[in-house]
């Protein structure tokens, strides 16, 4: 399978700015001779050993001008990133020294790369699949440390040697349906629907398995949007400043201080979440405190899991009561705040919240914030242990997991109804196509180049 054409691609590696180092890369069959033209070290280039590093100067050919003083690291195919003759220029860091340094490179006879193409030929030469190629991408973006050792492991080849087995376990199967229906008149024991049964559901728990901890990392990978709804000063602007441990939004006794929405995202257990103060809602004829709770109810959709603020040191009223209404369609968690004052009672609240998690808090001493996180991570559905296996899925993963789901679940459906095994086995081939999708078996130039435009230029 054959994608791109035999050239020699460059591009700069690290992000534009001011820094330390800038590092340019060069990968195809002419670097090693363009190299030689442009670097002047103490030996040829193509004559050094791979893996070593070189200490020279980049000079322009045409002008003979020197560009800049550099580390350059020779790597020999098959043994490096893109299976393919690389080259990495480490430059100092700065937008002209790595511009200069490229530009050089392309004037040399390299062309620039596009985006994700070193990935790409990685994938395309065999060294990586697919799955693999997109943990590239994903470890690039991840925001947190758990996000990144998972990340990390998908690179590593872990899920892809799970959908392989799913994969080979399911062609085993197909291949035992063909040969019972090719030898039909020959004595082979154990050949029919109930066999291919049990084998099948080994098969299917693998695959929800592998599903479910696909959705426990697209929580991991896009984070919990959380919002705090509640009539002005309840304490929500206090309870904001607890849980993300900094004083993020200005806390006054003065009812109506928080106008806008006021956003912050930390690291909880892993997971990014966002968690979103808004302004109080109530009757109000303040045209610019309206605007604000008009932002606070936008929020109240947008957000994955919604935070209900009450100030229990004082009895419910209407404004409460409105705010019960409007998150009835919710599942929200009642945070019934203020339980270091004496006037505190629960009561009242308990009664009109009715069912739903509800958590005591007190904002001003920190009591309840542990419990309120704990509500939060189980109404989010993730479990923080299985973190440490499963696949890190994007959209196209997402899809293709569904299809070779529904491909299975209608194979098995078939043999159950007792209709003939040779009318699953067109199901099953589906789902060994979905599986095969996912680790880039099978696919055109159309779905590499949507995975790779992701990507950025240097990688």
């Amino acid at each position: 399978m054959q994608f791109l054409n035999n050239d020699t691609i460059a591009a700069i590696g690290t992000p534009l700015g001011e820094g330390g180092i800038c590092v340019v890369r060069m990968s195809g069959p002419s670097s090693f001779a363009i190299a030689d033209r442009i670097f002047t070290g103490r030996k040829r280039l193509s004559s050094c050993d791979t893996h070593t590093i070189h200490h020279g100067y980049i000079f322009d050919p045409q002008t003979g001008e020197r560009v800049d003083e550099v580390l350059l690291s020779l790597f020999k195919a098959p043994r490096t990133y893109t299976c393919e003759n690389l080259i990495e220029i480490s430059g100092h860091g700065g937008i002209v020294p790595a511009s200069m340094i490229l530009q050089v490179l392309i004037n040399s006879g390299a062309r620039l790369a596009g985006p994700g193409e070193f990935t790409k030929r990685a994938f395309i030469n065999g060294r990586i699949d697919l799955l693999q190629a997109e943990a590239v991408g994903e470890l690039i973006r991840a925001r947190t440390n758990a996000c990144a050792r998972a990340s990390l492991r998908q690179l590593d080849g872990e899920c892809s040697a799970q959908i392989e087995e799913i994969r080979e376990k399911t062609i085993q199967i197909i291949a035992l349906i063909e040969v019972t229906l090719d030898f039909t008149e020959e004595d082979l024991p154990d050949m029919d629907n109930t066999t291919f049964l049990k084998q099948l559901l080994p098969v299917q728990n693998s695959l929800v398995r592998l599903i479910k901890s696909s959705h426990e990392f697209r929580v991991l990978r896009d984070g919990l949007r959380v919002a705090l709804i509640g009539k002005p000063n309840v304490g929500k602007s206090s309870i904001l400043n607890r849980l993300v441990s900094k004083d993020r939004a200005i806390v006054h006794q003065e009812s109506g201080t928080t106008r806008d929405t006021i956003e912050e995202t930390v690291d909880i257990r892993g997971v990014p979440i966002t968690f979103v103060d808004t302004a109080g809602i109530r009757k109000s004829s303040n045209t610019v405190e309206q605007q604000g709770i008009t932002r606070s109810r936008e929020e109240l959709q947008k957000a994955d899991i919604q935070l209900a603020v009450f100030d229990a040191s004082n009895p419910p009223d209407k404004d409460d009561q409105s705010l019960i209404e409007l998150l009835a369609e919710y599942s929200p968690i009642s945070i019934l705040n203020k339980c270091d004052l004496e006037t505190y009672n629960t009561e009242a609240f308990s009664n009109l919240i009715g069912s739903g998690e509800i958590v005591k808090t007190s904002a001003t001493i920190g009591v309840g914030i542990e419990e309120l996180i704990d509500s939060v991570v189980n109404i989010g559905q993730y479990n923080p242990a299985m973190l440490e296996t499963g696949l890190v899925a994007n959209a196209r993963q997402v899809e293709l997991l569904k299809g070779a789901r529904v491909s299975l679940e209608q194979g098995i459906k078939v043999l159950k109804e007792g209709s003939g095994a040779e009318i699953a086995a067109i199901d099953l081939r589906d789902c060994v196509q979905y599986l095969g999708g996912l680790l880039g078996k099978d696919i055109g130039d159309s779905i590499l180049d949507r995975v790779f435009a992701q990507f950025c230029i240097g990688k």
